[in-house]
């Protein structure tokens, strides 16, 4: 006999939580609604989709409501979920400044991250954290789509989870170079903790929308047990594992940071030149001289003209006007969230993961998840990747580091490996 573990999600395993609204609603056009992965309605070019299954679409769109609540204004959280608990244990209380009791809806002492990520972050991450707000056309890079779970700047080996440390520095630093800004000044600490919870919970929502559709894609429509609340339980939790463990995975350097003497900064540059016997091709994406205009992408000019050439909707036209060669280097050297990527010209001391050097340390050590950006360990060893740091934040304030490089020299070289 099967017995089959059923799945409630009701007021004794999870919170029904009443956000608090960051501008007025009386001001909204309509109803606020999560929108859907393009997935969930019709194909995707090389992805699982649920195109043609309507029965299957009813079930996933039902499944999400029961465990995240019908709307964000009514938010459910499921058991086991990654969220701070409150003082009596309930995990988040800090997306809200209601939750719901047996005895009725309790005011909570806090604005609630549904409530200060509607004030502050709607307009560029979208109601459902997929980077499309109404500014988000305006900016570049592009706003990031937390539906995936995927975040650039972490301290979490490549495509893991974040730490909420990661989550908390960024709202807090914000990312140098682009449009996020630090929100520092304008949030307290405590309020920085409900934003990082909510962004949490956007990302879980999002990925367990991605799992249901994979999950769906595989079985047929008329099957009676596709998507039954066990199979939902399954792929919800192995989503909250991923959060759960990423406190555990963070890399921390074994050794301490080499000092910046010259001896280090010039071991760096030899690996930043491919002249030891790693033979590394940093110069092939940033460039010779460290401009981010190694031959790997496209010419620095060509990508500035696209990007910024006016309308962001015509820049699929743009770039269908690039000869054959630019286009398939465009074509490559998309993110994993299919914007345009450029390597950092580390001439300007501008880091958009941060300037200390952990923050270097884990970029080249771990790599850029969702970029292509590439992890270096094990490839090089700790103290080699500390001569790199420091060679990088030497690099802005003593740029005769590599005048005697030619203009072509090293990133030729690694051109001509690559044919």
């Amino acid at each position: 006999m099967i017995v089959r573990r059923r799945f409630v999600v009701g007021l004794g395993l999870s919170i029904l939580l009443l956000p608090a609204v960051g501008c007025s609603d009386a001001e909204l056009a309509g109803p606020i609604v999560y929108e859907e992965q393009p997935a969930m309605t019709r194909e995707v070019e090389g992805k699982a989709h649920l195109a043609g299954k309507p029965k299957i679409q009813e079930k996933a769109r039902k499944a999400l409501a029961r465990l995240f609540g019908p709307s964000p204004k009514q938010i459910h959280v499921p058991e086991g979920a990654p969220f701070t608990p409150d003082a009596e244990g309930r995990p988040g209380t800090l997306l809200a400044n209601h939750v719901q009791t047996a005895d009725g809806p309790k005011k909570l002492d806090h604005a609630g991250g549904y409530g200060l990520y509607r004030r502050h972050c709607l307009h560029c991450h979208g109601v459902s954290g997929a980077g499309d707000g109404p500014t988000a056309p305006f900016v570049f890079p592009p706003p990031r789509d937390f539906r995936r779970g995927l975040f650039k700047f972490t301290s979490t080996p490549n495509g893991a989870r974040p730490d909420r440390d990661d989550l908390r520095r960024t709202i807090r630093d914000g990312l140098h170079g682009t449009s996020m800004p630090a929100f520092e000044a304008l949030l307290t600490r405590e309020e920085i903790e409900q934003v990082v919870d909510y962004v949490t919970f956007l990302s879980v929502r999002g990925e367990t929308e991605l799992a249901l559709i994979e999950e769906g894609f595989i079985s047929d429509d008329e099957d009676q047990d596709a998507l039954e609340d066990d199979i939902v339980d399954e792929l919800v939790q192995s989503v909250f594992g991923k959060w759960q463990e990423a406190g555990d995975s963070v890399v921390d350097p074994p050794v301490p940071r080499t000092p910046p003497s010259p001896e280090s900064v010039a071991r760096g540059r030899d690996l930043f030149l491919g002249r030891t016997k790693e033979k590394l091709e940093c110069a092939g994406c940033h460039g010779a001289k460290g401009l981010g205009d190694g031959p790997s992408f496209v010419d620095v000019d060509v990508f500035n003209r696209v990007v910024f050439g006016g309308d962001p909707s015509k820049m699929p036209e743009r770039v269908a006007k690039l000869d054959e060669k630019a286009r398939e280097l465009w074509k490559q050297k998309l993110d994993e969230w299919g914007n345009p990527l450029r390597p950092a010209n580390l001439t300007r001391a501008v880091y958009k993961g941060g300037r200390r050097p952990i923050d270097l340390y884990w970029r080249i050590a771990k790599g850029i998840t969702g970029a292509q950006m590439p992890a270096h360990y094990p490839g090089i060893d700790h103290a080699q990747i500390w001569d790199l740091v420091n060679f990088v934040l030497a690099l802005p304030y003593q740029p005769e580091l590599l005048e005697d490089v030619p203009a072509g020299g090293v990133a030729a070289d690694v051109a001509a490996v690559r044919r």
